[in-house]
């Protein structure tokens, strides 16, 4: 070919260039469209697996935060019991079997209204943890068939010990804040503790377990006074001290729900499943 010499198409002669043309441009959008594609998906992918997810099992219920503390002090409460039981009762590895087996078999069912209620309250004092547990535990030992009538006997006089110290506790304290605010004496306060013992609620306890000491009211006491006492503590214009004692949710033990109970080195057995507790949902 002469290249000065023009070189004209016919459009027969352009059709099959055009086609073949068509086709490259295609092929090179399509490669294109899937290396976009396949870039993008290697960055997602690994930004996936990076994200927090919690893959739960059907039937897996989410606690909030108030419910899975509940839950751990609970648990916390009934390790710190099943040793306290083992110290004064002794018992021996088929005991310690039955007893944490059982337990750990229901203490979910057993304690559900404390999760609930605790859930439920707006603070820590709204529910008492030590005395649920506690009743929880009598009522497991009294129904073992493996515990011994005598050890049985034991563990109540331990819990009725433990109820008399605790009155003593609280009235002294609020014996103690009589005589801060009327100058008792010695028989005086003496006679206080018999008044105030003859009006004792278990909801006192309770009160000063949570911080707050109960009130020893005036007309409790007035009938001890003398004329002076009576004029010095109920001056209107007075204030009144509150006083208040250590309490709260930091202080009780916890034990993780990932943890079997254990008591005399026996732990429960593997069979008991611990069902898996979600997380609460990341907040926003």
């Amino acid at each position: 070919m002469i290249p000065s010499q023009a070189q004209t198409f016919s459009p027969l002669t352009f059709k099959p260039y055009s086609m073949h043309l068509l086709r490259t441009l295609g092929i090179c959008f399509f490669c294109f469209s899937n290396s976009q594609t396949e870039c993008i998906a290697q960055a997602v992918v690994p930004a996936a697996r990076l994200a927090p997810a919690v893959v739960l099992a059907p039937g897996v219920p989410v606690q909030n935060d108030r419910d899975l503390a509940a839950r751990r002090w609970v648990r916390g409460l009934i390790q710190q019991e099943l040793h306290a039981l083992h110290s004064l009762c002794k018992l021996n590895p088929q005991q310690a079997k039955d007893l944490v087996n059982t337990i750990e078999s229901q203490w979910k069912s057993k304690l559900a209204s404390t999760f609930r209620s605790y859930t439920e309250s707006n603070q820590r004092g709204g529910v008492d943890f030590e005395h649920r547990v506690e009743n929880a535990m009598k009522a497991w030992v009294q129904a073992s068939e493996s515990i011994t009538p005598e050890q049985k006997s034991t563990w109540d006089e331990e819990l009725n010990s433990r109820n008399i110290l605790r009155q003593k506790v609280v009235i002294g304290k609020m014996i103690s804040d009589a005589e801060r605010k009327y100058g008792l004496t010695s028989t005086q306060m003496a006679e206080a503790e018999k008044l105030i013992l003859e009006r004792w609620k278990e909801a006192w306890w309770v009160m000063y377990r949570h911080g707050t000491t109960p009130e020893t009211k005036f007309a409790w006491i007035s009938p001890i006074l003398s004329e002076s006492q009576r004029t010095a503590g109920g001056d209107p214009g007075g204030l009144r001290q509150e006083y208040y004692t250590s309490g709260g949710a930091t202080d009780l033990p916890s034990k993780g729900l990932n943890e079997r109970l254990e008591v005399a080195g026996i732990s429960s057995d593997e069979s008991i499943s611990i069902d898996p507790i979600a997380p609460a949902a990341p907040k926003p």
